[in-house]
């Protein structure tokens, strides 16, 4: 496996360049009525068995670089248009966001009730609430994003069926067990314990997304 420096690293390259006019030509295809997705990146951020897209831009493995062929990135890039597309159309993002407010925003305004009223007349007592408080706020929010993330895993696994059922012949049930077979750690992580929660709750191990797309094929 390559080894790779940096944190975010821009596209670059005529394997880069086809990577992003093929994305632009499945988009289009799909039918999908955004803007022509102009840039791409590497980041080590995005999971090894994913490629996340944006209105304008699409974000790649950095670890990833150089271990797919441009052949094998298709069914990876598809299958994040379906994603998005679904995001779009069901408002996945708005929705998600116009739900935080009683879980995570309206939750903060004990934070700043002590630092406002007693950081100048008694810091000890407002740093000693903040602390009390914050174990409150962590279970709040937390609950809120188990409410909210099985409507992205769910996109996820549809995402994967119309996209391997869209390009035939298995090809991103194939590409997904080719990645699963490298033992990468951040997909190893997502099938134990050793993932951090907001990724586990986010989007489905390597594991699920390879059984859903068996199931339905």
């Amino acid at each position: 496996m390559p080894g790779v420096s940096g944190f975010l690293e821009p596209f670059s390259g005529d394997e880069d360049e086809s990577l992003l006019r093929m994305a632009n030509e499945y988009t289009r295809e799909l039918g999908f009525n955004e803007p022509q997705i102009k840039r791409g990146l590497w980041a080590w951020t995005v999971p090894s068995d994913q490629c996340w897209l944006s209105t304008q831009g699409i974000i790649c493995p950095l670890g990833m670089r150089g271990v797919l062929t441009l052949e094998e990135w298709k069914p990876i890039v598809v299958a994040a248009i379906f994603y998005h597309k679904k995001m779009t159309e069901r408002d996945l993002t708005n929705s998600g966001f116009r739900s935080m407010i009683p879980y995570v925003f309206l939750p903060m305004i004990p934070f700043f009730i002590p630092v406002i009223f007693l950081v100048n007349t008694n810091p000890l007592l407002a740093i000693a609430l903040v602390i009390a408080y914050t174990p409150v706020y962590a279970v709040v929010a937390k609950y809120w994003f188990t409410r909210y993330s099985p409507l992205l895993r769910a996109a996820m696994l549809e995402a994967d069926a119309e996209a391997n059922a869209f390009l035939g012949n298995n090809t991103l049930l194939d590409v997904l067990k080719r990645i699963d077979r490298f033992g990468l750690d951040d997909v190893e992580n997502l099938k134990t314990q050793k993932a951090p929660t907001s990724r586990k709750l986010q989007r489905p191990s390597i594991t699920r997304r390879i059984e859903n797309i068996s199931a339905t094929t």
